[in-house]
């Protein structure tokens, strides 16, 4: 929701679920995540929201930039069922994140419209743990290879509605990490094509 500043611009506050995932690539994951979960299978992908403020400062009649400021959560979700066993893997990663974005509106004159937007992101780590949880034990682990930052695009569509001081503003989006938010697990011995054609990427 949105509160109207007459001339200047609007303030509102935003959140939002989702769904996250880790997308590994080349060489997978156990060189982030250890050999040990080699026998794991990738699950749904795990819950994740969005809570935070953000702003709009009109360009023009039809565009618009819109900087926020946002709480996330990112993360993956793993599972395997042994003749014994029952075994979950998760990754929660919580970062404060700063979202530029551009955003095109469709019929400005109206009393709703929809918009398109897209722009960059930064974040900043906060906390990143793993949880492991067999037969319904739980342990929770630090991960000290999470780096304390990302950079990537956002990208989404709106649905705004205008009420009497200002708008609701509903939508969906999407992000993806331009760059590797993991470093490799102590132990891991390097491929013979390098590390560099690695990567561990926020979706």
């Amino acid at each position: 929701m949105t509160l109207h500043i007459p001339g200047i611009a609007q303030i509102g506050i935003k959140g939002g679920a989702g769904v996250s995932d880790i997308a590994f690539s080349v060489l997978g994951q156990s060189p982030y995540l250890g050999y040990e979960v080699n026998s794991l299978v990738h699950k749904v992908p795990t819950l994740s929201y969005q809570i935070g403020v953000f702003g709009i400062i009109n360009i023009s009649n039809r565009w618009l930039f819109q900087p926020e400021l946002l709480y996330a959560r990112y993360g993956l979700n793993y599972d395997t069922e042994f003749l014994y066993d029952d075994v979950t893997f998760r990754i929660k990663i919580d970062y404060l994140q700063l979202p530029l974005l551009l955003k095109y509106k469709t019929m400005p004159s109206k009393s709703w419209h929809v918009g398109f937007f897209a722009g960059p992101y930064a974040s900043l780590k906060l906390n990143a743990n793993k949880y492991t949880v067999i037969e319904g034990q739980e342990d929770k682990k630090e991960m000290p290879n999470i780096e304390n930052y990302d950079l990537g695009i956002v990208g989404g569509i709106s649905f705004d509605f205008n009420i009497t001081k200002g708008q609701i503003v509903t939508g969906l989006r999407c992000s993806y990490s331009l760059m590797n938010i993991m470093s490799y697990v102590d132990g891991n011995i390097p491929e013979y094509n390098g590390p560099e054609n690695g990567k561990a990427r926020n979706v």
